[in-house]
Formats: structure tokens, sequence, C-alpha cells
């Protein structure tokens, strides 16, 4: 018996309608294939991109803070070459300029440092040290730039009064000129003596971390006059008599103006 064309023409098309949709769902599956392939690639480059920029912001930023700490001590005035001990409304303001290796400056400190204090505890006047290193030349080790540097190191760690504290301790121990100054080891425990802690004092200290401070504090205080050490000005008049009576007088005076 023939077979019947009507018959054998619906099998053939059925059997074309259903690899037409096998044909469509593997082109759909191939399809959702490639655009999960693209979306996944497209997370992980985005993944990829933002962890670029996460570690580009990462490393900037600690470039800024290591720009920012090798720069200029915290704990200083704005212009960053001095460190003011008293109240901010102190209606005088005595400046200090001073090397660690300066025999003059130690006698100074020794004779009025507590005149100085006295001044600052009634309210009467605020005391801005301006540390310089001007004697390198006279220590065989460029003492005045190591201990200004540790000095800064201090004063950032630790605040004023640690700087203060550091100073204090640094003329009480001033080594003779013409020699070696404190080796790292002798200004870093002077340094925690004044309660400047953590490997960053040390770091700070043996690696001249403020050695670029240095040069700019003496730069400038050199370009506002500065011809020796000590010199102490009461409100930006220098300071003629330097004992006790001498300086207490100018600041009275200077107060009652």
């Amino acid at each position: 018996m023939p077979a019947d064309p009507t018959h054998t023409g619906s099998r053939t098309t059925a059997r074309q309608r259903i690899e037409a949709r096998r044909a469509a769902e593997a082109a759909a599956l191939a399809g959702a294939q490639r655009r999960r392939r693209t979306m996944i690639g497209g997370v992980a480059a985005a993944v990829a991109v933002l962890v670029v920029l996460v570690v580009v912001v990462v490393v900037q930023s600690q470039r800024t803070a290591t720009s920012a700490q090798a720069g200029t001590p915290a704990n200083t005035v704005a212009d960053g070459t001095a460190v003011r001990i008293g109240q901010a409304d102190a209606p005088v303001t005595v400046t200090v300029y001073e090397d660690f290796l300066c025999p003059a400056c130690k006698s100074f400190e020794g004779t009025s440092g507590d005149t100085l204090a006295a001044l600052v505890a009634d309210g009467t006047a605020a005391v801005e040290y301006r540390p310089v290193a001007i004697l390198d030349h006279y220590s065989t080790d460029a003492y005045s730039t190591r201990a200004l540097n540790a000095a800064g190191v201090v004063a950032d760690a630790a605040g004023p009064e640690a700087f203060l504290a550091f100073h204090d301790l640094l003329f009480a121990h001033q080594p003779t000129e013409g020699g070696a100054g404190l080796p790292d080891d002798e200004l870093i425990a002077l340094a925690v003596r004044t309660g400047a802690t953590g490997a960053e004092i040390e770091s700070g200290i043996r690696d001249l971390v403020y050695a670029d401070w240095t040069r700019r504090v003496t730069d400038d205080a050199s370009r506002n006059g500065l011809t020796g050490t000590p010199t102490i000005l009461v409100d930006g008049d220098v300071l003629e008599t330097r004992s006790p009576q001498g300086l207490e007088a100018a600041v009275r005076d200077a107060a009652a103006a």
C-alpha cells in the first residue's frame, strides 16, 4: 500500500519543527553562555580595575603620609619652623633661636630657663623655640643636624611638652665642641625618657627623617637675619640683656604696652 503523502509530509514537517526548535534552543543556550562569559569577564575586569584603583589610592596615601612625615614634624607652628609652648592667647611671644651644640645656648637655658617657664606658667608669655643647625662644622658627625632632627622626631611623635623635655635633656647632655656628638643610641634613649616611644622614634633618629626640615628651618632663620645663637626676641625685638632679670623685665614691659 503506497504511503499517504499527507501523513508523510506531516511527519517531515514535525521533524523539521523539532530540529528547528532544538537548533533554536542550542543557539539560545550558546548565546546565554556567551553572555554569561561576557558578564563574568566584565565583572572580573571591573574587579581588577577596582583592585588597581584601591592599590593606587593606598600607595598614594602611603606616599603622601610618608611625605608629610618626612617634610615637617607635627605639633609645630603654622609655618613648621617652631614649637610653641604656652597659651595661644598669651600677650607676649618670646622667640628663642638655639643650636643644641651651642655652649652659650646651654648657658642661657641654665640661667634663664626657669624664668621663661614661670612666665609661661602665669600666662604672660608663650615661647616659640626655633632650633637651628648652624654648628655642624664644630663636630665630627654633624651633631647639630642630628640633634635637631631628633628633636623634630620627638615633637612629631609626642607633642610640644615632650619636645621641651627633650630640648632640656639635650642641653644637659651637651657634648663638647670639636668632637663627636651624642651617638644615635643615646639620642634615642633621651627621647624615650620624654615619653616618646615606638619604632618610628628609633628609625626617625637613625634615618634623619627630618634632615630636609633641619635645613629649611636653618635657612629660614638665616633669611630672617639670624647671625648667631642664642638669639632671643621679645615680641620681635632682640633681647639685649639675657639675664633672668633682663628677660623678665622685657616681657613684663611688652605685656604692659
